[in-house]
């Protein structure tokens, strides 16, 4: 991201596909994986792929900190905003396989 003429970031820019590790590329290893991350953020252990976050609890440090865990699992550098709009781990994994194009 690069910063627009007033000093706030620009976002005009395109945004680049999201890359992420080669042994997450299948979407149901990656579902999985987020599954165990909504689990462990939420310190929740019955917890599906379909699990939506907020109706489990979920404020803003979790999305945060689901950002990070997503990063270091599956390697993809998402934004909030997708956490808030994919709440639940099939959701959010479906955007991802969107987003790798």
């Amino acid at each position: 991201m690069s910063l627009a003429a007033n000093g706030g970031l620009d976002n005009d820019e395109q945004e680049e596909p999201l890359t992420m590790k080669t042994e997450y590329q299948n979407v149901s290893d990656r579902t999985a994986a987020l599954t165990e991350i909504w689990c462990e953020v939420l310190e929740e252990e019955g917890l599906d792929e379909t699990s939506n976050l907020f109706e489990n609890g979920a404020t803003s440090l979790h999305v945060l900190k689901i950002v990070g865990r997503v990063y270091d699992v599956l390697g993809a550098d998402i934004r909030p905003r997708e956490v808030f709009t994919h709440a639940s781990p099939q959701s959010l994994s479906a955007y991802i396989e969107s987003s790798q194009a």
